[in-house]
């Protein structure tokens, strides 16, 4: 007799599930236990990860830009190699670059890179060596650029800040390289340099 009262107080009564039910008939949770299913269901949401947490990447690619200013022709080819450390929407890294001039010279280039989302932007040293009208040229290399998974676009804007003038082949005065402004395009090989990477299965040579 006691194992059946026990029982019949275990099956909730008609007015525990009038409460229970919504006016239209539909069954309602108690508020604590909907709280703690919530709760539960939070953790296993939060093992989604969408972007890297302390990742290494190594980028390298060809490089081509097309500058605007005084010394034109502007255009050049060669490549870049970048190192980033990601964590979350944010990436620091170096990158270094290394140009063909078709004026003449080459361009070289390092410096740091910081990266959110899709948009970064490289502060460097640059240097261009001489040219049959211009002295070797040391100088500031800013570049605002958009990124993409292969690549990236931005603009180039080069400050020579030293070189000496001197006199050059057949007598011609040389002097530093011009102020640039220029168009930078450069795709780029991701590799993952991480163990344990998110985007690295994304990428069959990883």
């Amino acid at each position: 007799m006691q194992s059946l009262a026990h029982a019949r107080g275990a099956i909730p009564s008609r007015g525990d599930r009038a409460r229970w039910l919504h006016p239209s008939g539909r069954m309602r949770l108690p508020v604590p236990l909907l709280a703690a299913s919530v709760l539960f269901a939070l953790p296993a949401r939060a093992d989604i990860t969408l972007f890297p947490e302390r990742e290494t990447w190594l980028s390298v690619g060809p490089l081509y830009s097309a500058a605007f200013g005084a010394d034109a022709p502007g255009t050049g080819v060669g490549g870049e190699l970048t190192l980033n450390w990601f964590k979350g929407v944010g990436a620091l890294g170096l990158f270094a670059q290394a140009q063909k001039m078709e004026r003449g010279s080459a361009r070289l280039c390092a410096g740091l890179q910081g990266t959110l989302l899709f948009g970064g932007v490289e502060l460097g040293v640059m240097h261009e060596t001489a040219s049959r009208t211009r002295v070797a040229t040391t100088g500031l290399h800013v570049a605002p650029y958009l990124a993409f998974v292969f690549g990236s676009l931005g603009v180039r804007f080069g400050i020579p800040l030293a070189g000496d003038r001197d006199i050059g082949p057949g007598g011609v005065e040389r002097t530093r390289h011009a102020r640039e402004v220029g168009l930078v395009l450069t795709l780029k090989l991701p590799i993952a340099l991480s163990s344990h990477s998110v985007w690295g299965p994304l990428f069959p040579w990883n």
